[in-house]
């Protein structure tokens, strides 16, 4: 049952979810709204008080989402980011597992013979995709920072866009087919540069922008469009 807040003329729904896993109260914030995750026996003036202690995180994180929301326009029902832009996605029951992209519909066709595990058939799609984005553009990068590389490996990482190792192993974040084919290059321009730049010091942005000048825009994409790039 959802529960309505006036801070200071700020009306703010806080959606709540019981959980058999819940020891105690809990605050989650996202672009889709506040949720308090409560446990199964928790007591409504328990929660009110709770609530109240934590007014202005709850503020300013509403003010966050909010300024989110007009800026790359929140999440909506049955759609997700393929290369930069916006699909409506439908999930078709097929023999055959596949996906038909329609640019001028912005549309996404998936066929799966389990429509109960479609998030799990558009990661591996997702992956697919990047994947194919990657082999042809590390290469490329690389040479022009005459940079070597190891192993590729495209993952399922929740806080990363990609990361290497010492030995130069690359991985990369399968959600990264959701970004615009430039800010794809600069993810990779990124990790190549920590090949002989360890840490962000003045000389490792300097290494970047030689080889993508608006690495300051591409950067920030990655920051506006991060809360609302998911499969759900």
């Amino acid at each position: 049952m959802p529960l309505l807040l006036d801070f200071a003329n700020n009306a703010i729904t806080i959606n709540v979810r019981t959980s058999k896993k819940a020891r105690r109260l809990r605050l989650v914030s996202s672009i889709n709204g506040v949720e308090a995750i409560v446990p199964l026996d928790y007591r409504a003036e328990e929660l009110q008080s709770f609530v109240s202690s934590r007014k202005d995180w709850i503020i300013k994180t509403s003010r966050y989402y909010s300024r989110l929301k007009e800026r790359c326009g929140g999440i909506e029902p049955d759609t997700i980011y393929f290369l930069g832009s916006k699909y409506h996605f439908h999930v078709v029951k097929d023999k055959k597992t596949s996906a038909v992209v329609s640019e001028a519909m912005k549309v996404i066709t998936f066929h799966m013979a389990d429509r109960r595990r479609f998030k799990e058939e558009m990661k591996e799609w997702y992956k697919e995709q990047i994947g194919k984005v990657i082999a042809e553009r590390l290469p490329l990068l690389a040479g022009r920072l005459n940079m070597k590389f190891g192993k590729v490996s495209i993952k399922s990482q929740k806080s990363r866009w990609a990361s290497r190792s010492k030995k130069g192993n690359m991985n990369f974040n399968l959600l990264l087919a959701a970004a615009p084919a430039e800010v794809i290059d600069y993810v990779i321009i990124h990790e190549l540069t920590h090949l002989v730049e360890m840490d962000h010091s003045s000389r490792f942005w300097q290494l970047v922008k030689e080889v993508d000048p608006e690495y300051k825009r591409h950067k920030e994409w990655l920051a506006i469009y991060s809360p609302v790039i998911k499969i759900s």
